[in-house]
């Protein structure tokens, strides 16, 4: 497999007594995690939470679920519905991961795939999707590269533009939201689903605990709130339409899929890597979280008539 994890040492002794070694600090976790280079967002370790043929990358949506595929199905089906797709619809979707997305906006909105295109900075994630397409007669239009290619693009030609759980990931999303506006026809569409920074004031320990965990998960450092996200597409000429906050249907249930896959006998996941998922799916679960993210869906349009012209 490309990109297989790297493996790194597991400390697995057996101790003749009932003494446990004593839990590692968050620090000394963070400082373990940082110098890893396996389970980043633009490699194929997500494989290991997929069944067969199935290579979802996002955190699911919840609400009436509990496989972790359905899940992913249903936030990228939730999006579909925000983003307005529909036949003859010419979508672009920001860091499409292994594309599986594609399918559930062919099925369930009849979005043509040679109407779907996609960028994606992982080459091993694009040398992985166009090779699902490989036997087929038509396949998406996929971009190997970074946001910079959206200048490309000619002006007023999308219908609507996605970010399935990956522009958090994204920097210098005040340059890129232009590109976008640019792009999008009059009246078009642009909708997200993905982590925002928690509207609360948080304590100088806890900002350094938040920078951290944004610097291990590859989130971007220009990483706003809601308010503040909203307000920077106000300034490029969006309208806002829809939003709504998710995180209870999101951050716990992909923790619940995480521990009991983590402890499955029949789990693929390499030992290299189950300790990072269960430092993620414990921090998923905790309070902590809520002080420092929460998780948003939004849409926003450009106005049929350009304000800014």
């Amino acid at each position: 497999m490309e990109d297989r994890p790297l493996k790194r040492e597991i400390s697995d002794f057996s101790f003749p007594t009932s003494a446990r070694p004593p839990k590692p600090s968050f620090f000394s976790r963070m400082k373990t995690l940082l110098r890893s280079k396996e389970g980043i967002p633009t490699d194929l370790s997500h494989l290991y939470l997929n069944d067969e043929g199935s290579s979802w990358a996002n955190l699911g949506y919840w609400k009436e679920e509990v496989r972790y595929g359905k899940a992913c199905e249903h936030l990228a089906n939730h999006l579909g519905t925000l983003g307005e797709l529909g036949p003859g619809s010419r979508i672009l979707d920001l860091g499409f991961g292994c594309g599986d997305q594609f399918q559930v906006w062919e099925k369930e909105f009849g979005v043509s795939i040679q109407n779907i295109y996609g960028i994606n900075v992982s080459k091993s994630q694009y040398e992985y999707t166009r090779s699902r397409y490989k036997n087929s007669e038509s396949s998406p239009n996929l971009i190997l590269g970074s946001v910079k290619a959206l200048s490309k693009f000619p002006e007023n030609y999308f219908d609507s533009v996605l970010g399935l759980d990956s522009l958090y990931f994204i920097p210098n999303r005040k340059s890129w939201s232009e590109e976008v506006y640019r792009i999008l026809k009059p009246g078009g569409v642009f909708a997200s689903a993905e982590i925002l920074l928690a509207d609360r004031k948080n304590t100088f320990f806890e900002i350094l605990k938040r920078s951290l965990i944004i610097r291990l998960a590859s989130i971007s450092g220009d990483l706003s709130n809601a308010e503040g996200i909203l307000s920077l597409y106000s300034s490029k000429g969006f309208r806002l339409e829809t939003i709504e906050r998710i995180d209870p249907f999101v951050f716990s249930g992909f923790s619940n899929f995480l521990f009991s896959h983590i402890k499955d006998p029949s789990s693929r996941i390499p030992q290299s890597l189950k300790g990072r998922y269960e430092m993620l799916a414990e921090y998923l679960a905790s309070e902590t979280i809520k002080k420092h993210f929460e998780y948003w869906m939004y849409k926003v349009r450009k106005p049929e008539s350009d304000p800014l012209a």
